[in-house]
């Protein structure tokens, strides 16, 4: 250790807590799987059944058309008319599709989208977040169904009661697959898109947020050997100012993510000064040298990294900002002390 000062504190880390989110996404699901939006035909319904796949019509991954698939797939079946239209977002159980501890101010904007197991463009419209993601979904379900001559005649409804969907749904019609999951946290970590990083930190358990934390802090307990009381999430993204993190638990996270078994894929996924995401414009003399995540709120700053060093070896740091009244002056700062350690 060259420096600490209050590494035990915790503090408000804001996207900073997407670094732990990030890991136990990875190791619970899988870098190289994929979700899968299904489609059902149910008598005369036709189903959408969620499975947490938060890319799902994204422009970030160029799938506006993915309902025209479907459309495609009706007709290719000689399905020219259809009854109800159904979100099926029975796999996220609990059905906190808001987590209590956001501020009421962040709701109608894009980064406090609601989290279903489904998602439309990202749950946003003209630059606000839709309250309802399954209705939303349908919506642009029934116009893309429209567009290509197919009949909508019933209802659009969502239903949360979990049920065998292969024995309830009758006639599996196709499935739309996600980018993989490692794809995906480019998004949670280079952008820090938070819907991203609810609707994949859910699915890592069995849909509830019980579930993944409990599973988040067995993971951090064993295999990164965290303190029980050097962090307290009530989110997944960092929104929350009741998230709570010490100093040295991210740092034992970014010295994790870069053991030579695992540094490949972090290096990719992680934040790049000069590069597309957060860090596009900072400490860009590091641009070959460190990988690491930002963190924004109200009167929070933070930056934490991992920095490789001429020698061959490397330097971990975090840093955390809570209770100042510029963010630009502790950019700037929390920068400068990147590059220091740098040096």
């Amino acid at each position: 250790m060259l420096y600490a000062r209050n590494a035990s504190l915790l503090a408000v880390p804001a996207s900073n807590r997407k670094l732990a989110a990030a890991v136990t996404i990875a190791n619970c699901l899988g870098t190289d799987t994929r979700l899968a939006t299904t489609i059902w035909r149910d008598g005369d319904d036709l189903v959408v059944s969620g499975d947490g796949d938060p890319s799902l019509g994204s422009w970030r991954y160029e799938r506006d058309n993915d309902f025209d698939v479907v459309a495609n797939a009706l007709r290719a079946r000689g399905i020219t008319r259809v009854r109800d239209l159904v979100a099926d977002v029975s796999s996220f159980g609990d059905r906190i599709t808001i987590p209590p501890a956001w501020k009421v101010n962040y709701l109608p904007e894009t980064y406090g989208a609601p989290v279903d197991a489904i998602a439309w463009e990202e749950n946003g419209a003209n630059g606000h977040s839709i309250p309802d993601p399954g209705m939303f979904a349908l919506a642009a379900l029934r116009d893309a169904l429209v567009l290509h001559g197919i009949a909508v005649d019933g209802t659009l409804r969502v239903n949360t009661t979990a049920h065998a969907l292969n024995e309830q749904m009758g006639e599996k019609l196709l499935e739309i697959p996600s980018p993989f999951v490692g794809q995906l946290l480019t998004t949670v970590l280079k952008n820090s898109q938070n819907l991203y990083t609810e609707m994949l930190f859910k699915r890592a358990s069995d849909g509830t947020y019980a579930s993944s934390f409990a599973r988040e802090r067995a993971l951090l307990a064993s295999d990164i050997g965290a303190r029980g009381d050097a962090f307290r999430f009530v989110d997944g993204c960092g929104l929350a100012p009741d998230d709570l993190v010490a100093a040295e638990t991210t740092v034992k996270i970014l010295r994790w993510m870069n053991d030579p078994a695992r540094r490949g894929f972090w290096w990719t996924v992680l934040a790049q000064p000069g590069e597309e995401g957060t860090l596009h414009r900072r400490v860009v003399a590091l641009h070959d040298r460190m990988r690491g995540k930002t963190g924004t709120l109200n009167g929070v700053n933070a930056l934490s990294g991992i920095i490789a060093m001429p020698d061959g070896h490397y330097r971990y740091f975090s840093l955390m900002v809570n209770h100042q009244a510029s963010d630009a002056d502790a950019e700037d700062a929390l920068d400068a002390m990147a590059l220091a350690i740098a040096r």
